[in-house]
């Protein structure tokens, strides 16, 4: 795959490093509103940070995408770093903040597996996407589309969980204790 093979996905790149740097704002945004929350359900943190890592994500693959004439190879070394960067931090992190009992919007087994599973296709599909790059082969960016879905389902998700659901429960349980 030659540089200009890679012209033809301009727009895509642009687009995801867009999408991307919007919804760390978001989620940033979601993040501040329940901030007292995440803090004091460690489970909540790691989310937080996977959701952010998975836009910074979206972010290098787009910026590194429009980067002009840059080879091929180059390209997909950079996917590679990213991805196996962005899975190494999530998961440090994600052991150094584990879900607890606290984290109770959508902290059971299934969706926290879910999750696991999102953010393993999230940042090794560019892996996968790079490999191919390295080796020539003329689809290899369409393995950057698993990894974009995931990201930005995840990434929604949570923003819904931090801007709504968590306030949303916090105010509803306040109104238990009053006896409302």
């Amino acid at each position: 795959m030659t540089a200009s093979d890679l012209l033809v996905w301009h727009d895509f790149f642009g687009l995801v490093a867009e999408v991307g740097a919007t919804l760390a704002g978001l989620l940033f945004i979601g993040l501040t509103i329940s901030l007292q929350h995440a803090l004091e359900a460690p489970g909540y943190l790691a989310r937080a940070f996977a959701a952010l890592f998975l836009q910074l994500e979206m972010l290098l693959i787009g910026l590194f995408g429009v980067v002009p004439g840059q080879s091929a190879t180059v390209l997909g070394l950079e996917f590679m770093a990213v991805g196996l960067a962005l899975f190494g931090g999530i998961a440090v992190f994600a052991r150094n903040f584990p879900e607890c009992d606290r984290s109770h919007v959508l902290g059971s087994k299934g969706p926290r597996r879910f999750r696991t599973m999102l953010t393993i296709v999230a940042t090794f599909s560019p892996v996968m996407a790079g490999a191919w790059l390295v080796a020539g082969w003329q689809g290899a960016p369409y393995w950057l589309i698993p990894a974009e879905i995931a990201s930005l389902y995840l990434s929604i998700g949570n923003a819904w969980v931090f801007a709504v659901e968590i306030p949303t429960r916090d105010h509803e349980r306040l109104k238990a204790l009053a006896g409302e």
